[in-house]
C-alpha cells in the first residue's frame, strides 16, 4: 500500500491529481479511520489514505496517459 505522495511521485503528477482520481473513482484507495466513497470529495483529516501498488502498476502499464483519464 502506497501513500498519495508516493503514487504522485511514481506517476509524475501532483498529489492533488491523485486525490482527484480517488474522488472520481479512477483510482482505488483505502482510508484508514474514515471510509472513501467514489464521487465524494475528500475533506479534512480523519484517516490516512493508501493506494494498492497493483493499481499504480496498472496505471503505469495503461497505454493512455494518466491526465487523459482524468479529463
Amino acid at each position: 500500500m502506497l501513500r498519495v505522495k508516493e503514487v504522485a511521485d511514481r506517476l509524475r503528477v501532483h498529489p492533488a491529481t491523485v486525490y482527484r482520481w480517488i474522488a472520481d473513482g479512477h483510482l482505488p484507495a483505502v482510508r484508514y479511520g474514515k471510509p472513501i466513497e467514489p464521487g465524494v470529495a475528500i475533506e479534512g483529516g480523519g484517516g490516512s489514505i493508501r493506494i494498492p501498488e497493483s493499481a499504480v502498476t496498472d496505471r503505469l502499464s495503461d497505454t493512455s496517459s494518466p491526465s487523459e483519464v482524468a479529463a
